[in-house]
């Protein structure tokens, strides 16, 4: 009987260790999908989950810039009350939560260019546009795929002058 307990306490872990390895192998296959393609199923993943700082991970320089700039813009518009984060700027609607990316495939790639396809559990398929961006001077590593967002259209009343306090 003494010879038993070890062997169970033996059993459960190979049983752990295999289960642990059989959930590592899974998120391998996946990486054998170009980055491109990761990027997008990350961004796509992210906005599913309403994960706005996920999404600004993998949101191009000038998009973030924008964002910057509009969240900079609100908090002045509010008088400094109160400092409108970036990540506030960026609205997640009309995502449906129950459809998750069922498949992704790489259009085209150039240097500096990608183009991926997601399809969706539902059927719909949605195209996004990655650039790949150089990593910063000084820091390690070439660079990494970015989602790029299309600049919103400016309407008539973003052409007009800011906002000025009464005279």
């Amino acid at each position: 009987m003494t010879t038993e307990r070890p062997r169970r306490a033996l059993s459960s872990l190979a049983l752990s260790l295999i289960l642990a390895a059989a959930t590592l192998g899974a998120p391998a296959c996946k990486s054998q999908e170009s980055e491109p393609v990761a990027v997008a199923r990350a961004f796509a993943n992210a906005a599913r989950r309403s994960d706005v700082n996920a999404m600004m991970a993998v949101l191009e320089r000038p998009a973030v810039e924008r964002l910057e700039l509009a969240a900079e813009q609100a908090s002045d518009q509010v008088g400094g009350r109160r400092n409108i984060e970036t990540s506030e700027m960026l609205q997640i609607v009309g995502v449906d939560r129950t459809e998750a990316v069922s498949h992704a495939e790489l259009i085209d790639q150039s240097e500096s260019l990608a183009h991926v396809e997601l399809t969706t559990t539902s059927g719909r398929t949605v195209h996004l546009e990655l650039v790949f961006e150089a990593a910063p001077e000084g820091s390690e590593g070439a660079g990494e795929w970015k989602v790029r967002l299309p600049p919103a259209k400016a309407s008539a009343a973003d052409l007009e002058a800011p906002l000025l306090p009464p005279t």
